[in-house]
């Protein structure tokens, strides 16, 4: 398919360099311009996530073999998506039952290949997946196929930015977050370090969206042959927004319904200028806080893993920052940390989730730090059970 149209409106260096003057003194809100300074030390503010959110806990039932699941993918208002050996598992939200799965594995016109990345819509009964063959393929959760668009229109190489990158924009359009395109698109040349493109959900249309920045920072590191990606949450919902971060960027921005894309969150120093970087990422907002994290780009591979994310908040009634201890009232000891990564998955502001292994559970329990619903939940874990997904309602 050729491409029909093409947006220009890039996002100018110098507009983001006039939003970076001085702030006024007024009240953080999540329509401001917020200076943060990513070595910063900041006090400890400590809270109960009851005091934020509402919480119930869901065990998935996977009594079924033929429902068995290795990643959590996403959950909509009413189900879990979970994925296995290119297939993908629909649960009931409330009870954790098996309701269906999509498994079109294969070479024909109405399967995939292999997917990369998916985003289901309930209101439509819509699981678009990205597949290896630069197609996205449209199917019903019982595994109806719909219709498939190649992407980009004239077939160009491109790099989704890992498995979880395509997003819900509004009625018409996904979003999705690439490393590179590249070669040429219907004349416009080579667009190398795009950080982000609109895909019409209909036909595969394409717009990009570019946010500036000096080069691009990696998103994968080497030791010799073997690599290793850090936690990245290029979009989650505010409000009527998207928040897009883009790594290379020192700016996480509003991308408004609109189309417009504006900057409200700048960290200091430079990520271009840190020898071991930190990255920023956006924020969950909630009625009294702004919740968001950082990471530390410094991975132990004696260790095998990174250092824990960093919580932090802004206080909207004080306007202060601080250094965040969530803890949990049914588990003693534990301490969560509250930011864009809690709603990634669910693309819904109001809405996080936070999955719990049971091994650990299991050991708290023994050690009686657990209480309330969650100790309910554990007492009653099967062997076989390996996850409890902890659903947070935030106010």
């Amino acid at each position: 398919m050729e491409l029909q149209r093409w947006n220009k409106k890039f996002c100018s260096v110098f507009l983001l360099l006039f939003c970076l003057a001085p702030i006024s003194c007024k009240k953080h809100t999540s329509k401001d311009l917020i200076a943060f300074d990513v070595n910063g030390n900041f006090p400890v503010k400590t809270l109960d996530v009851e005091e934020v959110a509402d919480i119930e806990y869901v065990v998935l039932d996977i009594t079924d073999d033929d429902y068995l699941f290795s990643d959590f993918m996403s959950m909509s208002d009413n189900f879990v998506i979970c994925y296995a050996q290119r297939t993908f598992f629909f649960f009931d939200r409330k009870t954790g039952k098996p309701v269906s799965k999509v498994d079109r594995r294969g070479n024909g016109p109405e399967e995939y290949l292999s997917a990369t990345t998916c985003f289901y819509s309930e209101a439509k009964d819509e699981l678009f997946i990205l597949d290896s063959d630069n197609r996205i393929k449209v199917y019903g959760k019982d595994g109806s196929f719909k219709r498939k668009f190649q992407f980009p229109p004239d077939g160009k190489d491109f790099f989704p930015a890992g498995l979880h990158c395509l997003f819900d924009y509004d009625e018409q359009h996904l979003l999705l977050s690439v490393i590179s395109i590249r070669g040429s698109m219907s004349g416009i040349g080579a667009m190398k370090d795009t950080s982000f493109v609109l895909i019409s959900k209909q036909d595969g249309l394409t717009e990009v969206i570019l946010t500036p920045s000096e080069k691009r920072v990696p998103l994968t590191y080497f030791q010799g042959m073997v690599g290793t990606i850090p936690s990245t949450y290029f979009a989650v919902p505010n409000g009527r927004d998207l928040l897009l971060t883009d790594y290379s960027s020192d700016t996480v921005y509003r991308f408004t319904p609109d189309r417009q894309l504006i900057p409200v969150l700048v960290r200091e120093p430079s990520i271009q200028k840190m020898q071991t970087k930190i990255f920023l990422h956006s924020w969950l907002e909630t009625n009294k806080y702004l919740f968001f994290s950082t990471q530390l780009i410094d991975y132990d591979w004696n260790a095998g893993k990174w250092p824990p994310e960093q919580g932090y908040m802004i206080e909207k009634s004080s306007d202060r920052f601080f250094r965040t201890n969530i803890q949990m009232r049914d588990y003693k000891g534990k301490e969560l940390i509250l930011g864009p990564s809690v709603i990634y998955q669910t693309q819904n502001q109001h809405t996080g989730i936070i999955v719990l292994k049971t091994w650990e559970l299991h050991a708290a329990n023994k050690e009686n730090r657990l209480s309330g619903k969650l100790k309910e939940v554990t007492d009653r874990l099967a062997e076989d059970d390996e996850y409890v997904f902890m659903i947070l309602k935030f106010r």
